[in-house]
């Protein structure tokens, strides 16, 4: 008996022997047994296998793109529309409108004009600071620290001394004597080596500064904030994230204009900080963001490391100014390490701890001692010449008391006879034992004594990161923008080159289709945690909850998951035709974009950005080989165990196995040979489209909680 031929392009078959041409507005693909309707937006002539002049893709291909749009202008004029609404729109929801609303648009601009010059007019004397209840003073003997790993070597050694609360101590000293090591051991963030000597706080012994982390500011060297932000946008969420919950809008709200007046940066608080390919504020204004974001916070201890690093001798002044204003007013205890400062920073300083060559003491006391100090040891300053780069020649090496060879030793050595002889470091002291004395306090503080300085909760967290990290979407409207414009490429380009698929094509189109769809995808996410990953290592370290931010910044991407399969299918679908129906395809693509972009976030975090793409790449290339093209499942399968778990792990076999089988149900019996062949040397099963779903979603699922788990727990020392 012969096998009975399809119904060819254009025709429809009711039954075996009756052909019929496709009537107007219906197209008929080969082996039709009955007419499709034209969709709307489509032009169907007689005879004809698919829809013409299909205007539906695109429209709706341009319609994502204008609500995008639309939603960037909204969100960027958002204050000029909602002050509109009131003026004009209140009487319609049933509010009374002030005929003195619309005068006060200009007062309230002079208004504003006039607060503004009296904000930048004031100088920075830190009136309006409040002096802290509790104050902190850390005593430290014989400080040490020897690296963990290579040759176990000894970095720091045997520094003894002190830094009170309402002083600014200054860490000095010539490169490779261990400054930062010193900050990092005192304030608790040297994971990468283990501490000695002993610790106290107020008297008290204590393992480590880690407990007063809810009252500890540390301002790194590098200037690390969201800089698509602007100043007050970043001072402001670093306010709410880390003041307690019960804080309200307006206190945190006068505390960053405070801060802005401080730091002398008010005028630029609209401004973005700005990145290498968007200008912003001055790299010195930067740095004063920076030491604002720990400000906010409102430390008892402030460390930072290289506060002036990089900055001109003015801006370097006023960043001293304001810290001295916080440690005196405010009763801060200030630590930081600087590097070669002009005469008058080196004067406001209240006490210098300098370190030679191995992290060892040369000197630790006021600045007029050091004068004193370095006199009695041979080592006068000469006229004209600034103390502080007098001081480090001195420790460097590079003034001698005689052509021999220098010996740093002998530094270390006179330090340690003369703290001997010393019998107080300060008036009115306390000796603690080991020779480590500071100034007695009327209150003692404790750990427990903070524990009301609760951050927010994990939902006013959670709320307050959402919020911040939909600002930052819009802030990446181009790189959103691009990301949307390469998902309509790829749909476009893969309808152009399977125009009208065949059944036999379905699955090769359906593994690219896997494939383009997992590049654009996984590429796109690996910018959400990857370029924010030091911006996430300060906050956790901080002390903000991590779970908070992994949850808002997957709730921000929702959006794009959505909207990114219909702009995919917009042209893709419309090219091809295929027999399955939209909403089927609409599925599986979401599916396969909600898992890809699981895979995007577990990649990022467990890769560094500079090899996370070409992790992301072999990904999509390895999952794409075990879809069931080529080679088949049935192949893999004789691999045993390890062939069906490669292909059960891979996200395009589950995608194209699902869309396979909505295609093959709407074929004709005629054809079920044909279904059948190919089922069967696929290994594809005609039954299992919501099992298939149902894998992607998991996929997506497990991968986001593998991305979790190494974001909290890799890179642990970045994170304290």
């Amino acid at each position: 008996m012969a096998k009975p031929d399809p119904c060819p392009k254009g025709y429809y078959c009711p039954d075996t022997v009756t052909r019929l041409v496709c009537k107007s507005g219906h197209f008929c693909p080969d082996a039709c047994v009955e007419p499709r309707r034209c969709p709307i937006l489509t032009i169907c002539s007689e005879g004809t296998s698919a829809p013409l002049n299909n205007v539906a893709g695109p429209l709706l291909a341009a319609f994502i793109f204008i609500a995008v749009v639309v939603a960037y202008q909204v969100f960027i004029h958002f204050s000029a529309i909602k002050f509109y609404f009131n003026l004009y729109c209140c009487e319609l929801v049933g509010k009374d409108r002030s005929l003195s609303l619309a005068f006060n648009v200009t007062d309230g601009m002079k208004g504003f004009t006039l607060n503004m010059k009296e904000l930048n007019a004031k100088s920075v004397d830190g009136a309006e600071i409040e002096p802290k209840e509790y104050t902190i003073d850390i005593a430290f003997s014989s400080l040490s620290l020897t690296l963990k790993s290579g040759n176990k070597k000894v970095v720091l050694s045997g520094v003894t001394g002190a830094v009170m609360s309402g002083e600014v101590t200054a860490v000095m000293g010539p490169s490779g004597a261990g400054k930062t090591t010193f900050l990092n051991a005192l304030s608790g963030k040297a994971y990468y080596g283990d501490i000695g000597g002993k610790l106290m706080v107020n008297g008290e012994e204590v393992d480590s500064l880690s407990k007063y982390r809810k009252v500890t500011g540390f301002v790194p060297q590098e200037d690390i904030m969201h800089r698509k932000l602007t100043v007050d946008e970043v001072l402001t969420f670093q306010g709410r994230l880390r003041l307690p919950g019960c804080t309200p809008a307006e206190t945190i709200k006068h505390r960053v204009s405070e801060i802005l007046k401080l730091l002398e940066i008010a005028h630029v608080a609209d401004v973005p900080i700005g990145d290498e390919e968007t200008r912003g504020i001055s790299g010195g204004q930067r740095k004063r963001v920076n030491i604002g974001m720990e400000l906010i916070a409102d430390p008892t201890l402030l460390f930072l490391d290289e506060p002036t690093s990089g900055l001109d001798s003015t801006s370097s002044l006023s960043v001293l100014r304001a810290l001295r204003a916080v440690a005196e007013k405010g009763r801060l205890t200030v630590v930081c390490v600087i590097h070669q400062p002009r005469y008058e920073i080196f004067a406001m300083f209240h006490k210098l701890l300098f370190l030679g060559p191995g992290g060892r003491t040369v000197y630790q006391g006021d600045v007029e001692g050091a004068k004193e100090y370095f006199d009695g040891m041979g080592y006068p300053c000469p006229a004209n010449i600034n103390p502080a780069d007098h001081y480090m020649d001195v420790i460097g090496g590079v003034l001698k008391k005689s052509d021999k060879k220098f010996d740093p030793v002998v530094l270390f050595d006179a330090w340690a006879r003369h703290a001997k002889e010393q019998k107080s470091m300060h008036v009115n002291e306390t000796d603690h034992g080991d020779g480590i004395k500071c100034d007695s306090l009327q209150v003692l503080v404790k750990p427990g004594d903070f524990e009301d300085r609760s951050m927010p909760n994990i939902f006013l967290q959670f709320m307050i990161f959402l919020k911040r990290e939909g600002i930052l979407q819009f802030r990446y409207i181009r790189s959103l923008l691009l990301d949307l414009f390469l998902v309509l490429i790829a749909g476009g380009i893969l309808g152009g080159l399977y125009a009208e698929v065949s059944l036999e094509k379905t699955i090769t189109m359906n593994t690219m289709s896997s494939l383009a769809i997992g590049l654009t995808s996984i590429l796109a996410s690996l910018r959400c945690f990857g370029n924010h990953r030091t911006t996430y290592w300060r906050e956790s370290a901080a002390g903000v909850n991590r779970l908070a931010y992994f949850l808002a910044v997957n709730v921000c991407q929702i959006p794009i998951i959505v909207f990114a399969p219909l702009l995919y299918i917009s042209l893709q679908y419309s090219l091809t035709w295929p027999r399955a129906l939209f909403k089927h395809h609409y599925l599986a693509v979401l599916m396969a974009q909600f898992a890809t972009s699981g895979i995007g976030y577990a990649i990022s975090c467990i890769f560094n950005p500079r090899s996370s793409q070409m992790a992301a790449v072999v990904v999509v290339l390895i999952s794409s080989m075990l879809a069931g093209s080529m080679p088949t499942l049935c192949k893999l399968n004789e691999l045993k165990v390890l062939g069906p778990m490669a292909y059960s792990l891979s996200y395009c076999r589950w995608f194209v196995e699902a869309l396979f089988e909505k295609e093959a149900e709407r074929y004709s019996a005629v054809l079920q040979t044909s279904i059948d062949f190919l089922a069967y040397g696929n290994n594809y099963n005609l039954e299992s489209f919501g099992l298939c779903m149902a894998v992607l979603f998991i996929f997506g699922i497990v991968f986001r909680i593998i991305s979790y788990l190494f974001l909290v727990f890799t890179n642990r020392g970045q994170q304290q």
